[in-house]
């Protein structure tokens, strides 16, 4: 009893593995090739392969430089959670502290620059 017949029998167009098969009246085994559109599929393929490589690559690189950002970022976070760092001074924030610094210490040595116009000036004393 022969359960897997395509064991017996390796070749589909018949005989024992060691007859080849018939060809058409007219068609020589020269001539079966897979012609142009073989061609053209295979370069397709492969055209597709390294579009979608370049693809790949540049989708690994963007996302290394995201994470060398990212670890970046973290040195620079406070080390304390609610500590205030530089960043997130605000202007008023910096007024308040050099006002602060004056008192304590005096009026820092300043440029004499010229007052710009439309800006109000501080009270003088």
């Amino acid at each position: 009893m022969v359960l897997i017949p395509s064991v017996n029998n390796p070749w589909p167009g018949g005989g024992d593995g060691g007859d080849a098969p018939e060809l058409r009246p007219g068609l020589e085994e020269a001539e079966i090739t897979p012609g142009i559109e073989g061609f053209l599929f295979t370069a397709l393929v492969v055209v597709l392969l390294i579009v979608v490589v370049r693809d790949l690559v540049k989708r690994m690189r963007r996302m290394k430089y995201r994470a060398q950002v990212e670890a970046e970022s973290v040195e620079d976070e406070a080390e304390f959670p609610g500590e205030i760092t530089e960043a997130e001074i605000s202007a008023a924030q910096q007024r308040s502290r050099d006002a602060a610094a004056e008192a304590r210490f005096g009026p820092a040595p300043t440029t004499a620059t010229p007052p710009v116009e439309n800006e109000p000036q501080p009270p003088s004393r």
